[in-house]
């Protein structure tokens, strides 16, 4: 490249531009070993949602609005010409790109690799396809010499096919951006690469090749059918003009009112105040944790329970016994800092011949070999597995190392102790409360984990951060460097609440100081009492017998589609203090944070959780939406017929289609009706207006979000009697339930 080009780009340069222009719109699917909510429509919050939902109707065929006319979608090649011969073309393609994908990125699932897996995507794709006979069994004559035909280069081969289509630009880039869509599931994988390589200053083409592959199958199935009536019907089609109106979102917004003006009626009682606590516990904001921390303040009167993201403030990644390192913090950051865990030898054995053994069983040419192979062990695993009673959890972790500077470690301390409002505890026992799920045979079993911790169980972070707060000099320059003076006698020590199970345990108990004996006891004493509360709660919900033993076997049981109800009803985040929500039942559907702006200078705080627990919290919100709403295209289908593929890249419905996006079925709906409620979230801020409008107009993507009614923001006094609306035109008040 020389300065020439660099003033005048080429024609590659441009469309190269332009095809990636188109695959940002798609949003990232993480894979299934760290699967976390993601918001599907991320890249389409710079427009008003509803005429996002238009675009989407036209471009996935999923409707976000099912009360309102919406148009048909973009007709591709494919969709044209399988029409005229009446055959189920488009499935066809999708179908053999998604087998191709398959292949091409396995993570070692495959028994045999792809020979082509050190070319570019479409390189890789182009030498297998030359080869395929399956296109011209199904009708596509000549497939193969068109195929190898096309330029080697992606970009190039792109400008051929749009070349010999002729399109005026806006219908191109419909038909481009359609032709992304059908092949969705995979597009969003591959998103998830180019996301990681822009983290670390790489770049990946995948997803711009993904699309030129698709534009390849479409153009060179119609060339085979040689029909140019249809073809110049799909093309006057294309380029009509549209009368496009947008949809109504009333019946929407009156949903969202009514749920509301019952929250703002709770918000707005008085609460007693609370007794001095005998202990403080620190949870995740995730709602099932406020369903939790209601009931443990029922069962313990004198434990306070805070708000925090479950990552605890630590961008850490961590490394596990098989020497693998995972992030173990929100997709938003980059780990930082290293975490590794230890286990006793015998449990690394058994952990690594467990990883074996799990590998034979679900790769599809082995599994009926580990049968054959194991005999009557693999009969006696098995049985084990299915009729398991479900015994209680042992952890096999006995250390947690922290490879980090002490700077470092202090500087994440006081950015915990700051965020959760805990500078001065006022218990001698502080309890960093992490998160987990249990399931078995559950290929998203990473979406009942904590999102803040990247997938992953919450169990690490709150034993890294009690390890830290407790360290000596941590705690010197902690008061030295930040003027946070923690008193001797204050422990913290670290806990994980299993969720589905709704146990919650003490990690490092031996090391707790005597002296906080009777805490330790009447903490534990409550948390057994919540626990039962709580099941006694949701087991109506599950059709579950409300017993500790029923709700252990289900988490061990192999055939249970819908172990818990994760995420699904999330509907509001609060961020206050936690006198504005003390006592009140706010129905697992609330994202909780402590937060007193009183306390916080320069509002740093509250500009972190507007950036980032308010950002995660609407990813989750607007995943579980589109999954209830559309979830033929944004759900991952019926977990009974779900395949995993590549190793645990993501699954297919049955042995063909798409990479399935979002949610599976069973993680919304009954077999009766649907368990979430699909409404978008309302944030609620007690914080001045002012200080609220200047992180907004520092942060352009959170603007966006509630200028064009992704989420709906309302600043309140700390009693919740005064409430603001913001809009894009500025602050009114809520009239809702005040």
């Amino acid at each position: 490249m020389n300065a020439f080009t660099l003033l005048f780009p080429t024609t590659e340069q441009a469309l190269d531009t332009r095809l990636k222009a188109i695959v940002r719109r798609v949003s990232p699917q993480w894979p299934l070993r760290s699967f976390v909510a993601v918001n599907p429509f991320m890249a389409r919050s710079g427009v008003d949602f509803a005429q996002a939902a238009l675009d989407v109707a036209r471009s996935h065929g999923a409707h976000l609005l099912p009360d309102a006319a919406l148009p048909s979608p973009v007709e591709t090649l494919s969709d044209a010409f399988g029409k005229t011969l009446n055959k189920p073309l488009s499935d066809f393609v999708t179908g053999r790109i998604s087998q191709w994908a398959s292949g091409f990125y396995d993570q070692g699932q495959a028994v045999w690799g792809n020979p082509w897996q050190g070319d570019t995507p479409f390189a890789a794709w182009r030498a297998e396809a030359v080869h395929d006979r399956a296109p011209e069994i199904f009708g596509l004559k000549s497939f193969r010499a068109q195929v190898a035909a096309l330029p080697t280069d992606a970009v190039v081969a792109a400008e051929v096919l749009l070349s010999a289509l002729n399109l005026p630009a806006e219908a191109e880039t419909a038909y481009l951006e359609r032709l992304i869509c059908t092949v969705g599931g995979w597009a969003a994988w591959m998103r998830h690469r180019d996301w990681e390589a822009q983290l670390d200053a790489r770049t990946d083409d995948g997803l711009r090749d993904l699309l030129v592959i698709r534009l390849a199958w479409d153009v060179l199935a119609a060339r085979s059918f040689k029909d140019e009536t249809t073809l110049m019907n799909w093309r006057r089609a294309l380029c009509a003009t549209r009368a496009d109106v947008l949809p109504d979102v009333s019946p929407l917004e009156a949903r969202e009112t009514r749920w509301r003006e019952g929250l703002f009626d709770s918000l707005r009682r008085a609460t007693p105040p609370a007794p001095a606590p005998l202990a403080q516990a620190i949870f995740c904001i995730d709602v099932r944790s406020e369903l939790y921390r209601h009931a443990l303040e029922q069962a313990g009167p004198r434990i306070e329970t805070l708000g925090f993201a479950g990552f605890f403030g630590l961008p850490i990644a961590v490394e596990t016994t098989d020497g693998r390192r995972q992030p173990a913090c929100p997709p938003l950051l980059r780990p930082g800092a290293l975490v590794c865990e230890a286990v006793p030898s015998e449990a690394t054995r058994k952990s690594v011949l467990k990883t074996v053994v799990e590998g034979l069983k679900r790769t599809g040419a082995s599994a009926f070999g580990y049968v054959e192979s194991f005999g009557l062990a693999s009969a006696q695993s098995l049985a084990a597995t299915l009729f398991a009673k479900g015994p209680e959890t042992v952890r096999a972790v006995t250390e947690v190392t922290l490879h980090m500077p002490i700077a470092q470690q202090v500087d994440m301390a006081a950015g915990l102790l700051k965020g959760a409002g805990l500078t001065q505890p006022t218990a001698k026992l502080v309890v960093l409360v992490g998160h987990e799920g249990e399931s078995l045979n559950n290929p998203h079993a990473a979406g009942l984990h904590c999102g803040a911790c990247g997938g992953r169980s919450g169990a690490v972070n709150a034993r890294a951060a009690a390890l830290m707060l407790n360290h000596p000099q941590v705690r010197r320059l902690l008061k030295a460097e930040k003027g946070i003076e923690l008193s001797p006698d204050v422990w913290f020590a670290g806990a994980v609440h299993n969720t589905t199970t709704d146990e919650l345990s003490l990690l490092d108990e031996t090391l707790i100081p005597a002296h906080l004996a009777a805490e330790v006891a009447a903490f534990k004493a409550a948390t057994v009492r919540a626990g039962e509360r709580m099941r006694q709660v949701r087991a109506p919900t599950l059709n579950e017998a409300p017993t500790l033993k029923a709700f252990r076997r289900r988490a061990a049981d192999p055939s249970q589609v819908r172990p818990e109800w994760a995420l699904a009803g999330c509907a509001g985040f609060i961020a206050a203090p936690r006198q504005l929500t003390r006592g009140k039942d706010l129905g697992g559907r609330v994202f909780l944070h402590s937060y007193d702006w009183r306390n916080d200078e320069g509002f740093a705080v509250l500009e972190q959780i507007l950036t980032a627990p308010v950002i995660v919290a609407s990813w989750i919100n607007l995943q579980y939406f589109a999954s209830t709403v559309a979830p033929e295209v944004f759900g991952a289908g019926n977990k009974v017929l779900h395949n995993v593929v590549g190793g645990n890249l993501g699954v297919l419905e049955g042995n063909g289609g798409d990479l399935r996006l979002g949610l599976p079925l069973q993680s919304v709906f009954d077999g009766q009706r649907f368990r979430h409620e699909a409404l978008r979230l309302s944030v609620v801020i007690a914080a001045p207006t002012e200080a609220i409008d200047g992180v907004l107009s520092r942060h352009a993507a959170l603007r966006d979000l509630v200028e064009n009614g992704w989420i709906h923001l309302f600043a309140t006094d700390e009693a919740g009697q005064t409430v603001q609306r913001r809009t894009a035109n500025g602050w009114y008040p809520e009239t809702g339930g005040i």
